[in-house]
């Protein structure tokens, strides 16, 4: 928008708009930039939008600046996510889910690739402290405030299985596909049931099985019925 606005990029000959993970855009809070750009394109042209969930801001966008617009579906909003098994496991506090974790970890070699997602950076941070000392050299961290290089290196250690952990935030629910993650673990809740989608999407992707554990404190979760209690 800033390179528009300046002259020093020219949109009139724009003749696609691609516009991927509108609906992360739009949560972002990014609404106002988004549709300034698409008041600076020309009418005559062609939109493709990519979104993982059809939120109601999505199709006030669509509405509004899209023509007889056609919607391809992966999957029906809300289709049960048969190839992943979900587990919750209810945990008083942050000690008892890393002790947790660790036995995990340590007891079930079926845990070949773990996705561990937790809600801040300071707390994958804390978190992979502690967990390298009970599995050193197999568990690597990322999230924003890591650079580039550091991010890409983390990612290819992990799908090339050099770490059997990776801990993450948000940051990695979307947009990435690792093949074979064996398990994702939600260390904490995410915001957003959306969220909770995408980071359980990591695994069980190309028709194979996944599983998705999903640790819960009472304080964040009093209405949940565990299917697992420690």
């Amino acid at each position: 928008m800033d390179l528009a606005l300046s002259g020093a990029l020219k949109l009139k000959n724009i003749k696609r708009l691609v516009i991927d993970e509108v609906d992360e855009m739009l949560n972002l809070g990014f609404r106002a930039q988004l549709t300034h750009v698409l008041d600076l394109l020309p009418t005559r042209r062609q939109n493709l939008m990519f979104s993982a969930t059809m939120t109601p801001e999505v199709d006030a966008i669509i509405h509004d600046f899209f023509q007889h617009p056609a919607v391809i579906e992966a999957a029906p909003a809300g289709t049960p996510l048969a190839n992943i098994r979900q587990t919750v496991y209810h945990v008083p506090n942050f000690n008892t889910k890393v002790n947790l974790l660790e036995f995990l970890l340590l007891k079930r070699p079926d845990m070949s690739k773990v996705l561990v997602f937790a809600s801040t950076k300071v707390l994958a941070d804390e978190l992979y402290e502690k967990m390298s000392e009970h599995l050193p050299g197999t568990v690597g961290v990322i999230h924003s405030n890591k650079d580039q290089n550091f991010r890409f290196n983390s990612v290819r250690q992990f799908r090339e299985g050099a770490f059997r952990v990776l801990i993450a935030t948000d940051i990695m629910a979307r947009g990435l596909d690792i093949a074979e993650v064996s398990h994702v673990i939600n260390f904490d809740m995410p915001e957003s049931p959306e969220n909770y989608i995408h980071r359980i999407g990591r695994t069980g992707r190309k028709d194979a099985e996944g599983v998705a554990l999903t640790f819960v404190t009472e304080r964040k979760c009093r209405s949940c019925r565990p299917q697992k209690r420690l």
